[in-house]
């Protein structure tokens, strides 16, 4: 992506923060106005282009492409250097760290700014969408886009501010360890989010306890004077000690100490209703009106009382308003989207899957729709390593092969799943390698069914989030 920086940045400071090198001196008067990451669709002059690289490309191969457009070029291959232009490379370790440089500097020139970073293993992008949903009501917000919540996403978010902006709500991911340190002192946010710890990223991580420690990390970026918004139910994130500013949320109110908590959640097909109690800053507590959304699942309840500790107690206290707009609230695409096919209900969280956030999403869909007709399509969960087979195998200990008309497994994890399961099982249950045989049973099934309720849910890499495009596609030009 490509931006005009709406304040200027010295490049001496830029150069002086990556401890950059560069083949003859810099002009002192320069400013970095504008922040090239695409050469296909940069159209003008000047600016900065960042050799990034990333999994399946690398920036470094296009340079040639923008080189005479540009002022100055960052990379990190000296390889890649053209000796009658070298003045106009800047040289670091990591482009990629460069950029969040940049971002983070490009930050401090709007101080009068509150950031909210979304931490966490579940949850993130839908707290995200949420607070920040619930805000542009009433500010100028920026957010993270969808869930580019990654190292040059972060940067490519904080580029997006203006002076007008309010509000800067940021949902940080990690996928390798030391990620945390580099994205909290990007960020440097006022207020911390921490919605739970799960098993994300085991490949990297290993156990809990590492990706705990890795999602704590923020904790050493937050303002002195910011607030922590806390999910108390957490086993891990209940022991955090903040000598800030702390408020918690949570469901099981044992301990009569949370400052946000349900009194009563009713899930209906259609929609959920939560009764949230508060605690205000003085103590004293009361009952919210009657919350009725469309998003279901005790995880999302979770998310929304995420949503209201942090509007509530960090941005505004007014509590009609923030419940209004909770109401008003879609669901984000792939995580809990309901889409109507030949009067077959789809759910649709293909985004993303991880032990945790499977478990507690089959074990809600076989509770909410207890008395339908349900299918469950689940794919591959990745980034497992070691943990890989056993976790899927565990998945049976959590589908009531009693309570579900259909059972369809795709991809290469989910055959150990597939295998192990015994002949009455797999009667309802089929396999697939790819997802082209999938597609068309699921065609033949909603095309001579109604009144289904089908859970889609699978690491977004598996590709279901395309089987769903491609089913909606087929039903309606039938």
């Amino acid at each position: 992506m490509n931006f005009e920086l709406k304040n200027k940045i010295p490049i001496n400071k830029f150069i002086e923060e990556t401890s950059a090198e560069t083949f003859s001196p810099i002009k002192l008067n320069y400013f970095i106005k504008k922040v090239i990451t695409d050469t296909r669709t940069y159209k003008g002059r000047g600016g900065i282009f960042f050799a990034i690289k990333g999994k399946n490309f690398d920036g470094h191969n296009f340079i040639n492409q923008i080189i005479d457009k540009i002022d100055f070029v960052v990379i990190s291959d000296k390889n890649f250097v053209i000796e009658d232009k070298k003045h106009k490379f800047i040289i670091v370790k990591d482009t990629t760290l460069a950029l969040d440089t940049l971002a983070a500097l490009y930050k401090k020139t709007f101080p009068e700014l509150q950031t909210i970073a979304v931490v966490g293993s579940n949850g993130k992008t839908t707290t995200k969408e949420l607070i920040s949903f619930v805000l542009s009501k009433k500010y100028n917000i920026v957010s993270t886009y969808q869930n580019q919540n990654n190292l040059i996403g972060t940067a490519y978010t904080l580029f997006s501010l203006s002076r007008k902006t309010k509000f800067c709500v940021l949902e940080l991911g990690i996928s390798l360890p030391g990620e945390m340190d580099i994205l909290g002192k990007t960020v440097q946010p006022n207020c911390v989010v921490m919605t739970n710890i799960g098993k994300e990223h085991l490949e990297f991580f290993k156990n809990l306890e590492n990706v705990f420690q890795e999602e704590k990390k923020i904790l050493n970026y937050l303002h002195q004077n910011g607030i922590l918004v806390l999910n108390k139910d957490d086993i891990y994130l209940k022991t955090i000690q903040w000598i800030g500013y702390k408020k918690c949320y949570g469901i099981h109110n044992i301990a009569n100490n949370l400052d946000v908590y349900t009194e009563e959640i009713k899930f209906y097909p259609s929609h959920t209703e939560i009764s949230v109690i508060l605690r205000d800053n003085f103590g004293l507590k009361f009952k919210l009106p009657i919350i009725k959304t469309k998003l279901t699942g005790i995880y999302n309840v979770y998310n929304i009382l995420a949503c209201i500790t942090c509007v509530y107690f960090f941005c505004t206290e007014d509590i009609n308003f923030i419940c209004e707009a909770i109401n008003q609230f879609e669901p984000v695409i792939m995580r809990g989207t309901r889409i109507e096919l030949n009067g077959n209900i789809i759910i649709d969280e293909s985004y993303n899957a991880n032990p945790d956030s499977m478990q507690i999403t089959i074990s809600e869909f076989l509770k909410i729709f207890k008395d339908e007709k349900k299918v469950l399509v689940l794919g591959d969960m990745l980034e497992l390593g070691e943990h890989s087979i056993e976790e899927h195998l565990k998945l049976k200990n959590y589908i009531d092969f009693d309570r579900i008309y259909l059972l369809y497994l795709i991809g290469n994890n989910m055959k150990f799943l597939y295998e192990s399961l015994p002949p009455m099982y797999k009667k309802i249950t089929k396999y697939y390698n790819e997802k082209t045989s999938l597609l068309e049973d699921l065609k033949n099934l909603v095309l001579t069914n109604k009144g289904l309720y089908i859970l889609f849910k699978s690491s977004h890499a598996v590709g279901l989030s395309e089987v769903v495009k491609d089913l909606q596609k087929v039903v309606q030009q039938i």
